[in-house]
């Protein structure tokens, strides 16, 4: 375990409630987690954030994410197509979300990280638990058609 390991304030039990069964293999997920990415900016501003992190902020960062997952499965449930209007807004709230609570998250960067999310089991799962199967893929449409929309927008501006 290096020095540049995420580290939270929070205690085994508070992790678990927090985290659920990613407290249980934190170290082994961490490890790799620093392996892949622990020279990235991205995993330093993350590290630094996430060892701020009480119980009330995990409360609020799960709970903000249940409401994402929430709506892409009512969207979903819907019929709703990951290029419509609803489906963008509900990937720019992920973005904003993981911008807001880990690391500064571009459209370009959401796009490539989406890609986690349909060709690793462990980010699919994560994804489709709470959601429903197929959400990966949906997700990942959604978070580019909103990519293109923030292309298109600042096109405009220009």
């Amino acid at each position: 375990m290096s020095d540049k390991k995420i580290r939270s304030p929070l205690s085994a039990e508070e992790k678990r409630e927090a985290w659920g069964e990613f407290a249980d293999r934190e170290d082994e997920y961490l490890d790799e987690v620093e392996q892949r990415w622990g020279d990235s900016g991205a995993y330093a501003q993350s590290a630094k954030r996430v060892a701020t992190y009480g119980r009330e902020q995990w409360k609020r960062i799960n709970r903000d994410n249940a409401a994402i997952e929430a709506r892409i499965r009512e969207l979903m449930d819907a019929g709703a197509a990951p290029s419509s209007e609803a489906a963008m807004d509900v990937a720019e709230a992920q973005r904003r979300h993981i911008a807001r609570w880990f690391y500064d998250m571009t459209h370009e960067f959401h796009v490539l990280k989406s890609h986690l999310y349909v060709e690793d089991p462990r980010f699919r799962a994560g994804i489709e638990t709470n959601t429903r199967p197929g959400a990966a893929e949906w997700l990942r449409e959604a978070i580019a058609a909103n990519a293109e929309r923030a292309a298109r927008a600042q096109d405009t501006a220009r």
